[in-house]
């Protein structure tokens, strides 16, 4: 199950692609996921109601602004405000459109 969520222009970005562990099942957490999403003009590549993960691509200035530094390939601390439904993340890519 797939679909995209955003309003931003993706000509010539970077974007971290981010592998998300929800707190609890994708069908539970998709709400709130997408009003994340659409407030840091996120795409929403993958989520699972069987699972609790969620795959999304954002901007890096806007996950710099998050997050304080560019993305990186690693394991990120849970954004405050965000516990309530992100158990943990992970930049598991970053493109250069």
């Amino acid at each position: 199950m797939g679909f995209i969520v955003g309003r931003g222009k993706w000509n010539h970005m970077i974007m971290a692609v981010i592998d998300i562990d929800l707190k609890y099942p994708y069908d539970l957490s998709m709400g709130t996921l997408v009003e994340f999403c659409s407030l840091w003009d996120s795409l929403i590549y993958s989520g699972s109601t069987q699972k609790r993960k969620a795959e999304i691509a954002m901007p890096s200035n806007h996950f710099k602004s998050i997050f304080g530094s560019n993305p990186v390939v690693k394991e990120y601390q849970v954004p405050k405000g965000t516990e309530k439904f992100i158990e943990s993340l992970k930049v598991k890519e970053v493109i250069v459109k």
